[in-house]
C-alpha cells in the first residue's frame, strides 16, 4: 500500500497544478492518471495530420490574466496575441455576405447575448434562450455560437451561469498547442499513467483509494474527473457522496464540444491564414449554422467546431457522417472541386470518451449555484478540483489549472 498525504485523481491541467503545488508546498503525494498520457481535455496531437492539432482546449482565453500565458512566457512557447475572431467571413449558402450584412449579423448576435448577460447581471436564472430573437434571421448563428461556447443545448444554458464567467475577451491560440503547454508546465510532476480509482472509501481516518495498480491511501484526496464522471458513478464511494454534492453534480453537467478537422494538399480556400468562416446557408432554414478556422497558422486546414445538440447529433451519427456534413458544408462555400484535395480527417469525441464523458461544464438554468456546492469539501478529506469548480473561468483549461493550485494550497493548510 502506497501511503501520502494528499491523492489526486486526474492528470489534466487541475490534476498537473495540483501537483505541482504539491511539490512547492512540501507535501507528499500522488496522481492517478486512467490515460497513458496526461493533459486530459487538454491535447495537443501530432501523429494523424504530421503536425499538431488541439482535441480540447486550444485559446489562451482572457490571456492578459491566464497564468498559463506567464507559463508559456516563461518557457518561451508562441502564441498569437490577436483578436480571436479576425479574418471573420461570413457565407450564406448563397454566396458571400457583405460589409453591410455582416455588419448586421455581428450587430444581432452582439443584441442577443447582451440581453442574455442583462438578464444574468440582474439575478435572473433561466435558459439563455429566453434573451435570444428566436424568430431573427440571425438566430440559427446565435443558437450555434452559443452551444458552441457553452457545450449545451441553449433552452439549458443558465443566464445567470452565464453572467458569472470572467472574461477579458482576448484569446490567443497556442502556435505547437495548448495542450503541449500544459503538458510542458506540468512536465515535473510525477504521475502513475493507466492508473484507473474504482472506490474511494473514506469510512476511517483519512481515505483509502482502489485503483488499478494497487492500493493507496491519503490524508486527502482531490479529486479533478468531470462533473459526468462523477455522477456516472464509476468511481464508488463508501459511504456514498453527500446528496446535496450528488446534485450539484447532475445540475453541473459536462457539456458536449468537438471538432472536425480536414486536411488538404494546397491551398483550396484563398483566405488569410488563420481565418474564421460563418456558414448559415439561408435556401435551407432548417440547416444548422457551423463555424470553422480556415488554415490555421498557414496549415492547409479547416476546423470545424460543433457544440451542445450538433456535437450529440454527430456523435450519435458517427465518423461517417460527420465528415460528410463537414465535407457538405466546405464544398457549399469554396466549390466541390476542393474536395479532390482533401488528403485526411479526423473528428474529436469527448461524449464517449470514458475518461471524460464530455468537453466541458455548464449549469443547467435554475441551477447556477449549484456550482459552488462543488467545491465544498466533504468531512475535509474530499476536495473537488477542475474547470466545473472555478466560480468564474469555468469550461476552460486556466479556470482547471487554477483550480487545481487553489485547492491544493487549501488541503495542504488543513493538514498543516
Amino acid at each position: 500500500m502506497t501511503s501520502v498525504d494528499i491523492a489526486i485523481i486526474g492528470a489534466g491541467a487541475a490534476g498537473l497544478a495540483a501537483g505541482k503545488a504539491c511539490q512547492a508546498l512540501g507535501k507528499s503525494f500522488v496522481v492517478l492518471e486512467a490515460k497513458d498520457r496526461i493533459g486530459g481535455r487538454a491535447y495537443t496531437e501530432s501523429e494523424i495530420f504530421g503536425t499538431p492539432w488541439d482535441c480540447g482546449g486550444h485559446w489562451l482565453h482572457s490571456a492578459s490574466v491566464n497564468p498559463l500565458r506567464v507559463m508559456a512566457d516563461e518557457l518561451g512557447v508562441e502564441y498569437l496575441k490577436r483578436r480571436s475572431f479576425l479574418n471573420l467571413h461570413l457565407h450564406l449558402g448563397t454566396g458571400w455576405a457583405d460589409a453591410a450584412t455582416r455588419a448586421a449579423c455581428d450587430a444581432a448576435m452582439e443584441a442577443d447575448f447582451d440581453a442574455s448577460e442583462a438578464l444574468g447581471r440582474a439575478g435572473r436564472d433561466v435558459a439563455v434562450v429566453e434573451a435570444f430573437d428566436t424568430g431573427g434571421r440571425w438566430f440559427r448563428l446565435t443558437d450555434h455560437m452559443s452551444e458552441a461556447i457553452s457545450a449545451l443545448r441553449v433552452d439549458q444554458i443558465s443566464t445567470l451561469d452565464y453572467h458569472h464567467y470572467s472574461d477579458t475577451e482576448e484569446n490567443w491560440p497556442v502556435v505547437a498547442g495548448y495542450g503541449a503547454l500544459v503538458a510542458a508546465c506540468g512536465a515535473g510532476v510525477p504521475v502513475s499513467l493507466e492508473t484507473t480509482v474504482s472506490a474511494v472509501d473514506y469510512t476511517g481516518a483519512g481515505v483509502v483509494l482502489t485503483t488499478s495498480k494497487g492500493t493507496v491511501k491519503a490524508r486527502a484526496v482531490i479529486i479533478t474527473v468531470s462533473t459526468n464522471v462523477l455522477a456516472s458513478g464509476r468511481i464508488r464511494f463508501t459511504p456514498g457522496l453527500p446528496v446535496a454534492l450528488s446534485r450539484a453534480l447532475e445540475a453541473v453537467p459536462t457539456g458536449l464540444a468537438n471538432k472536425v478537422v480536414v486536411q488538404f494538399s494546397r491551398d483550396v480556400f484563398g483566405l488569410p491564414e488563420t481565418s474564421n468562416l460563418y456558414f448559415m446557408d439561408e435556401r435551407d432554414a432548417t440547416r444548422p449554422a457551423r463555424s470553422f478556422q480556415i488554415r490555421p497558422f498557414g496549415q492547409e486546414m479547416a476546423i470545424d467546431y460543433l457544440g451542445g445538440a450538433q456535437a450529440v447529433e454527430w456523435e450519435a451519427a458517427g465518423e461517417a457522417a460527420t465528415f460528410d456534413a463537414t465535407k457538405r458544408v466546405l464544398a457549399d462555400v469554396f466549390g466541390n472541386d476542393i474536395l479532390k484535395h482533401v488528403t485526411k480527417m479526423a473528428a474529436t469525441s469527448w461524449g464517449t470518451d470514458p475518461h471524460t464523458l464530455g468537453a466541458y461544464s455548464c449549469a443547467l438554468a435554475g441551477a447556477a449555484g449549484q456550482r459552488a456546492v462543488l467545491g465544498e469539501p466533504v468531512q475535509e478529506k474530499i476536495y473537488l478540483a477542475g474547470e466545473a469548480v472555478h466560480p468564474t473561468w469555468f469550461s476552460t483549461v486556466h479556470g482547471a489549472w487554477a483550480s487545481g493550485r487553489e485547492t491544493a494550497e487549501k488541503v495542504a493548510a488543513g493538514l498543516g
